[in-house]
């Protein structure tokens, strides 16, 4: 690839990731079937104004509801599977995610990288699925929240560490800025 072609490709998948972002979170407030993902954020303590700051989403269980909006509004199966948003199956990409929590995994600047989706209790495993490396999503690459914490770490002189992004959440929600997972 050229660098210009590259960097369109780049372009492409951060627009997907972005657009994906979207229609998880309009999921998760406007579908009757991410009741149970609202119900199990108000059991962990976690506000809707919480929730709604930080992005989350969740991933129909249908098998292709994000890829046909995808492919509805001009992208390519190639670019789904990029993105790490598709795999492929006999009549055309599929969901990865389906039926989970989804947390955006953003870069520094605040751009969807990736997504980190939890099962909902009585889902498939794994109980947590994240999306594949690639161009844009390295996983040891990414702290949770960073792009949050960024300005209150700088602050604070440090940061405060911890194994999961409801415990961000948990941690942001009540006023502990500098937390990331």
């Amino acid at each position: 690839l050229s660098a210009d072609r590259a960097g369109t490709v780049k372009l492409t998948a951060s627009a997907l990731l972005e657009d994906a972002a979207g229609f998880y979170t309009r999921y998760l407030w406007e579908s009757g079937e991410a009741a149970a993902a609202r119900t199990y954020l108000e059991e962990r303590g976690l506000t809707e104004e919480t929730a709604r700051s930080f992005r989350l989403g969740f991933a129909p269980t249908a098998w292709d509801r994000v890829c046909a909006a995808a492919l509805a509004k001009g992208f390519t199966a190639a670019e789904l599977e990029r993105a790490g948003l598709s795999s492929r199956g006999r009549r055309g990409p599929l969901d990865r995610f389906r039926g989970r929590l989804m947390f955006p995994l953003a870069d520094v600047r605040g751009r969807v990288r990736g997504f980190g989706a939890r099962q909902m209790p009585g889902g498939e495993p794994p109980k947590y699925l994240n999306s594949p490396e690639g161009p844009l999503f390295r996983k040891n690459e990414v702290l949770y929240g960073l792009d949050r914490a960024r300005s209150a770490i700088a602050t604070a002189g440090r940061a405060i560490v911890v194994e999961g992004y409801t415990d961000v959440l948990a941690l942001h929600q009540s006023g502990t800025a500098n937390a990331v997972a």
